[in-house]
């Protein structure tokens, strides 16, 4: 009877394998009641999202999360002594599991980790500047622990999220059930992936980790699919753009990322080794130059930018384990 609830993205949950396992049902049946559910009210699935676990066989099954009040829908349809035992001990669980979140201190707590630092600098980001939303790249990379969107990976390449999808499901990496996509079991182990949950929404989405996207670009490497900025033609002709985000400095970004001073000067040559700077103006969607408090020209960053350096620097890091 241990953990009937538990913690999971914020909220105390349940799972239907839990309430199967303990209510002595089959899990396929359990998974049926549930469906049935969520089939007769809109306002059901919120209660419910479905996600998935690896069997006995190592394969990759259906199951769903529930909060209290999906519980509870469901315990209904359950009778007898034995089973209104179980519901009580649940009903017990929800509550003192929420009780003792209400007693924890809300206190500040010094990141201890690169993925933390990068967490609470997002949170202040928020805080005190109007940028713009999630969609924006570098703000996307700080506040989701390191996950990016396929989106954001295919942007480089001068393509769709779902061309780079497909492209992925051709060479075997993930597959489509429903409306979602699943990473093959083959790579589920590699650490590419990163499964985020949204309760009581109900929404799941795939996103990458840094060795995931660094196993994108190789593919794409392999197959001689090339960044944007290293196709030719970008290299000769650079449109004006309109960017209206913050700007990032070098020492900056070496702060952000909690990198020593010698990385001030690498920046600038992780930049020149992405060919990011303008050649015949000075300003693009990557980067502006301008003039510090001395009067000497100087090279800030646009969130787009920023991140792109940052993925070299996380490259960097994985290969040196640092």
């Amino acid at each position: 009877m241990d953990e009937l609830v538990i913690m999971h993205d914020k909220q105390v949950v349940t799972t239907s394998l839990k309430v199967a396992e303990i209510f002595e049902k089959e899990h396929k049946n359990v998974m049926q009641s549930i469906k049935n559910l969520t089939a007769e009210n809109s306002a059901v699935k919120k209660m419910f999202v479905e996600d998935s676990y690896l069997n006995s066989r190592n394969q990759q099954q259906p199951m769903y999360y529930m909060n209290r009040d999906g519980f509870t829908l469901l315990a209904m349809g359950f009778t007898g002594s034995k089973a209104m035992e179980f519901k009580l001990k649940y009903i017990d669980a929800f509550n003192r599991m929420e009780e003792r979140i209400k007693q924890q201190p809300a206190q500040y707590k010094l990141p201890q980790t690169y993925s933390e630092a990068l967490i609470e600098l997002a949170k202040e980001v928020k805080k005190n500047e109007a940028l713009q939303s999630k969609a924006d790249k570098y703000d996307r990379y700080l506040s989701n622990k390191g996950l990016i969107t396929i989106t954001e990976i295919a942007k480089e390449y001068g393509m769709s999220g779902a061309k780079l999808n497909q492209f992925l499901h051709e060479k075997g990496v993930i597959y489509k059930r429903g409306s979602k996509w699943f990473i093959y079991q083959k790579y589920a182990n590699e650490r590419y992936v990163g499964y985020e949950i949204h309760l009581p929404e109900g929404r799941r989405s795939l996103k990458w980790t840094p060795e995931g996207e660094m196993f994108i670009r190789e593919l794409l490497e392999n197959n001689n699919i090339k960044p944007v900025l290293e196709q030719p033609q970008q290299l000769t002709v650079q449109e004006p753009v309109k960017y209206s985000g913050k700007y990032y400095t070098a020492s900056t970004i070496a702060f952000n990322l909690g990198l020593s001073e010698e990385w001030i000067m690498k920046i600038g040559e992780i930049a020149n080794g992405l060919h990011i700077k303008p050649r015949f103006s000075n300003e693009n969607i990557y980067c502006r130059k301008t003039l510090n408090d001395n009067g000497f020209p100087r090279w800030e960053y646009t969130q787009y930018g920023a991140a792109l350096i940052e993925n070299e620097i996380n490259k960097f890091r994985l290969v040196k384990q640092i």
